[in-house]
């Protein structure tokens, strides 16, 4: 009767954090009132249990869902077209998931690597795209270089939906990941927001590209 009544205030506590509102990360104004910068707007929330905060961004892109859908999952091909990663390799590929190894060399912190698997979702209600990841395991995948440090908490998602007639896209990137290491809490918010509009900007100048 515990267990299950412990079950049932975990559920509420999560819904509970689910429902709560992003704080605003950029303080100026855009024409739909949220706080932006370089066209995008950034926020972050606590999540309970873990001490950096899960942070989300919201922009325009001048493409098609499925266009922008092709970008953010092209996981083959992200060195040179991501921001600050260094190499990566696709274990698997299907209709339906991915599951993929990169590394990455952050500013503010030293060289991390991960391995997740990422869900594609395509054509849901509205004609929005979908592709979210968590970390998994890989039976004989390579243990981290020396001096990286692997993700052990590193959770996401694109959504991308239609404006315009589907001629555009409203693009939401979300992500949860803890750094690791011996690095202060703040250092480690500020790494991951860090990097927000050169992202955006990367994945527009593939995606608008005719």
């Amino acid at each position: 009767m515990r267990a299950l009544l412990l079950l049932v205030l975990l559920a509420a506590a999560d819904r509970a954090w689910e429902q709560k509102e992003f704080d605003c990360e950029r303080p100026k104004s855009c024409d739909d009132g949220r706080c932006c910068e370089y066209g995008l707007a950034v926020f972050t929330r606590e999540k309970a249990g873990v001490d950096v905060k899960e942070v989300k961004a919201v922009g325009q892109v001048d493409a098609p869902p499925s266009r922008v859908f092709e970008v953010v999952t092209d996981y083959e091909h992200q060195v040179g077209n991501m921001p600050y990663v260094q190499d990566q390799a696709v274990f698997s590929r299907t209709e339906k998931d991915v599951t993929f190894w990169a590394i990455a060399d952050f500013p503010l912190v030293s060289r991390r690597d991960w391995i997740v698997k990422s869900r594609l979702e395509k054509d849901l209600p509205g004609g929005a795209y979908r592709a979210a990841w968590e970390p998994t395991h890989v039976e004989g995948a390579p243990a981290p270089e020396d001096g990286v440090i692997r993700l052990r908490v590193n959770s996401g998602s694109w959504t991308m939906e239609p404006i315009d007639g589907g001629k555009r896209t409203l693009a939401t990137y979300q992500l949860l990941t803890d750094p690791g290491g011996s690095i202060p809490t703040f250092v480690a918010n500020k790494a991951n927001t860090k990097a927000l509009p050169e992202l955006f900007a990367r994945v527009r100048k593939r995606a608008e590209a005719k």
